[in-house]
């Protein structure tokens, strides 16, 4: 692991459902946090890509007050993804109660505009009946194909 500039700020537990993976992050991150929490996420690829279509569900907890290397780091992990994932769709659960929600939530609302489809929600099931309907259709692209 490469050396880390500041101690990780922040917190998140990742886990794995059928054909999703799901990051409940919690606290003010810095770069180093998105960084761990990305290898902790990234770990489960394989096995959500053996098993067929996943998307992701991003739900913060509590801020969206972050550095702006964060977003750009998050816009630029999704972008990098191998041409052989098979992720799907993202979600974001930002609640109306989340410290800068009612700023920044139009920020997450275009972060991955042009490079993979996702949405923003006020709850978690809301997020996860989405993503799972995004899991029955052809992928984005395929339907941008056939137009």
């Amino acid at each position: 692991m490469p050396h880390r500039l500041f101690n990780p700020h922040g917190s998140a537990l990742v886990e794995r459902a059928p054909g999703l993976l799901i990051a409940h992050m919690h606290g003010d991150w810095n770069a180093e946090m998105r960084s761990l929490i990305a290898e902790q996420m990234k770990a489960h690829v394989p096995a959500l890509n053996a098993a067929g279509p996943w998307c992701i569900i991003n739900h913060m907890h509590d801020t969206l007050v972050y550095g702006p290397d964060i977003y750009a780091q998050t816009r630029a992990d999704y972008a990098s993804r191998p041409a052989g994932s098979l992720l799907r769709a993202v979600a974001f659960v930002i609640a109306p109660h989340v410290e800068g929600a009612s700023l920044l939530r139009s920020r997450f609302e275009t972060l991955l505009d042009g490079i993979i489809t996702s949405r923003v929600f006020a709850d978690a099931g809301s997020a996860r009946a989405w993503a799972q309907a995004q899991l029955l259709g052809p992928p984005a692209e395929a339907q941008d194909a056939g137009n």
